[in-house]
């Protein structure tokens, strides 16, 4: 087997491109004995003679030229990884990974659009889906970072709420129960209730909350789909405020002021407490807390 090092490879490759130790030696900030004494424990362990010396000059041989091409390959692989890993520990560049609670997509798209503007290097994937998935990902630590209403217990994980999370019951403009002054949790049994799959945060706490048993066998795996339900007038819906507030401004659907409505949760940011975030995953953490620290509701 052929040992060699990367001090050998570097100053191999040196001597015979500059062709002569003293040029090699400057170039590499060694002294000239030590760049030889690499060269020669480089033929050692090779088993024979790399290069020739005639007068001033040095030239590789046949088995110098293979190793030669050896040097250059590694060299150009070790500074190429170099300049990919400065990129990444750069706090102005890096790639993030993010998953993203649909409800929470909204103002988390926001927040990164502009943190984007402000480090146009950063690249970035975002992946909205369910409560199920989420949790995969952090148990995969397949995301940077994870943003999520309640965090799953006694979890290896890094969890810190940064915003609250207003989860209201919403009505199509002209349902009857907007007319009636004290709206009971009784009144809201009576009508077709829409919300996410069973095993959703939202589901789980409104179950949590008010008790409130859904009499209806349609299940929701969007909070856009079950908005546009709401506005056909298909029953009452329970979604985040953040994910209608447009709707609300005008007035396409109408909230219900119902207790123990609004139900205040707090929005998450969470990642696997073993892994080590990179410069741009910290700083887009501190980025969000940062600027939702004064916000309600956003």
């Amino acid at each position: 087997m052929i040992n060699y090092t990367l001090k050998q490879l570097y100053s191999f490759e040196s001597v015979i491109r500059l062709g002569g130790f003293t040029s090699a030696s400057k170039e590499l900030h060694i002294t000239q004995p030590a760049v030889y004494m690499q060269v020669q424990q480089l033929q050692e362990n090779i088993g024979t003679k790399l290069f020739d010396i005639n007068g001033k000059k040095i030239s590789p041989t046949f088995v110098g030229k293979k190793i030669y091409k050896t040097a250059l390959d590694t060299i150009s692989s070790l500074e190429s990884s170099k300049l990919e890993i400065d990129e990444i520990l750069k706090p102005d560049s890096g790639h993030l990974q993010i998953a993203v609670a649909t409800t929470a997509n909204s103002f988390i798209s926001a927040l990164l659009a502009k943190f984007k503007k402000a480090f146009p290097k950063m690249t970035f994937y975002i992946d909205v889906t369910n409560r199920q998935s989420l949790l995969d990902n952090l148990k995969n630590n397949n995301a940077d970072l994870v943003i999520m209403g309640e965090p799953p217990k006694n979890s290896p994980l890094t969890s810190q709420a940064f915003m609250q999370n207003p989860l209201i019951a919403i009505a199509h403009p002209e349902n009857e129960l907007l007319s009636k002054k004290d709206i009971s949790i009784k009144d809201l049994s009576q009508e077709t209730l829409l919300t996410r799959e069973i095993g959703s945060g939202t589901r789980i706490t409104i179950e949590r909350f008010t008790g409130l048993n859904f009499n209806s066998d349609i299940q929701i795996n969007s909070n856009e789909a079950i908005v546009e339900a709401v506005q056909a007038g298909l029953g009452i819906g329970f979604v985040s405020m953040h994910s209608v507030n447009l709707q609300l401004k005008n007035k396409i659907i109408r909230q219900l002021d119902v207790e123990p409505f609004p139900i205040i949760r707090q929005w998450h940011i969470v990642h696997n407490a073993k892994a080590e975030l990179s410069p741009i995953a910290r700083r887009f953490k501190q980025y969000i807390i940062d600027n939702t620290k004064n916000e309600k509701y956003l």
